[in-house]
């Protein structure tokens, strides 16, 4: 069974005997350098493409490649640099209002947005991802959101919360604008999905909470995002294909709230910050199906501080807790970085593989 199959009926939740391992966002090119044998820094997507079925990895949710040695990312998400908390170098929050006031109307993006081109671009890119893996790694995208975290991206974490505060109607206008574009977006990715023959799920998320929980008032959500965050993926909703969301920090205060929306599976549990994962893979969508749930190996204790033992023993309790079929599939709580040895990265992916079969085996039907 080729591995693009198998990530494809794991998330069916379908029974298989083969894992699904996740690509996990690593970021360490010479790590790919090494399982490839060619310098990933003279081609970095090509030998990154073709390390990902030498690793056994069968899902890619996010092309997402180290730029640097840093671990710095490239491709889909965006190069950081050292002003990405404020790239506008705003000050204060009355200087947000112009920018949010100057912003296209909803009869304007429906004029400008071309659903169908913006379909084909979406599944021209997944489908050369496969096929530059043979077929052995399953890719699919992202979706249209809702934005939370592009405004303190842009215009800093304390005119934009500030702003929040102040002026909730303003940056209400703003959720409302990424809604309406989110929302012509995903109409367009249910396009991609039927009209390519695309695995129908999307994968994503904002980052809304931070360690203690949400950067603003749960209140504040309910009254300004959480209506806008429904209203843009009712398309993919309608149609029936799984939101599969990414969580940072503690999301357990709008964990129901995400269900509620329409998500269907979660990929995260910081459980540093609170994230029960034992209770998070209880969770069950808001139609009454196991939620789909990848994790859980710790990217800022296990992976980069723990011995291969603990991370053979994250890796098996990734697979018990979560349980077989529903759509479970291992993977890290976020991007693996440079400083993660190799052979805790090593016992990540062999003993995931390893593992997950003896797992799948003896719960098969």
């Amino acid at each position: 069974m080729k591995g693009l199959e198998v990530a494809w009926r794991t998330l069916n939740q379908e029974s298989v005997t083969e894992p699904c391992i996740v690509a996990s966002w690593l970021m360490k090119g010479d790590y790919y350098t090494r399982v490839s044998g060619r310098d990933y820094w003279a081609d970095k997507e090509d030998v990154f493409l073709d390390a990902l079925p030498r690793m056994g990895v069968n899902l890619c949710p996010q092309f997402a490649i180290p730029y640097d040695r840093m671990g710095n990312a490239s491709a889909e998400i965006g190069v950081l640099d050292e002003h990405w908390a404020n790239r506008l170098g705003l000050k204060q929050p009355e200087e947000i209002l112009p920018i949010i006031d100057a912003l296209p109307s909803d009869e304007e993006i429906e004029r400008d947005f071309d659903v169908a081109a913006y379909a084909r671009d979406y599944a021209d890119s997944i489908k050369a991802h496969i096929d530059a893996t043979a077929g052995e790694t399953l890719f699919i995208a992202s979706f249209g959101q809702t934005d939370f975290m592009g405004p303190y991206n842009e215009w800093g974490y304390t005119p934009y919360l500030m702003a929040l505060a102040l002026y909730p109607d303003h940056v209400h206008r703003y959720y409302h604008y990424t809604s309406t574009r989110a929302y012509f977006q995903n109409l367009a990715i249910v396009e991609a999905i039927r009209k390519y023959d695309l695995a129908p799920f999307v994968y994503g998320g904002q980052d809304i909470c931070a360690n203690d929980g949400p950067l603003c008032s749960v209140k504040t959500l309910d009254e300004i995002y959480f209506p806008e965050l429904q209203r843009a993926v009712q398309p993919l909703v309608g149609a029936e294909i799984p939101i599969i969301w990414h969580c940072d920090g503690n999301i357990v205060p709008i964990v129901d709230r995400l269900l509620d929306v329409g998500v269907s599976g979660l990929q995260g549990f910081q459980e540093e910050s609170g994230v029960p994962y034992e209770e998070m893979v209880t969770l069950k969508s808001r139609w009454g199906k196991p939620l789909i749930i990848w994790g859980c190996v710790s990217v800022t204790t296990v992976l980069p501080f723990g011995s291969v033992d603990d991370v053979k023993a994250a890796v098996r309790r990734s697979f018990t807790l979560a349980g077989p079929g529903r759509g479970f599939a291992l993977a890290s709580t976020s991007s693996i970085m440079p400083e993660v040895p190799d052979e805790n990265i090593d016992a990540f992916y062999q003993y995931g593989r390893q593992f997950g079969r003896e797992f799948l085996s003896e719960h098969s039907a």
